[in-house]
């Protein structure tokens, strides 16, 4: 895994009150107990705690007819928004 998937998974544990074994890449976000409200303030801490910005946009074509999104594509986005601003995280 990468060092920003372990720091994602983190903050998700830590906002979700959550032990940071039962996420992985095929948890969906609503089984670690999300709405769409929790993903929001998922994204902020993230975007705080890493010290990135994450485009408003950025996840609404990743989002799977089911509605369930994994949190390996969640990551994956963040991860992507990070590279193409050339940004080194913090941490």
């Amino acid at each position: 895994m990468s060092d920003i998937f372990d720091k994602i998974k983190a903050i998700t544990a830590r906002n979700f009150n959550l032990a940071t074994w039962i996420i992985n890449r095929d948890t969906t976000l609503s089984r670690l107990g999300a709405d769409s409200l929790d993903a929001i303030g998922l994204i902020m801490a993230v975007e705080r705690e890493l010290g990135c910005l994450v485009p408003n946009d950025a996840f609404s074509a990743a989002v799977p007819a089911s509605g369930e999104m994994t949190f390996g594509t969640f990551v994956d986005i963040i991860e992507k928004s990070i590279r193409r601003d050339g940004r080194k995280i913090a941490g």
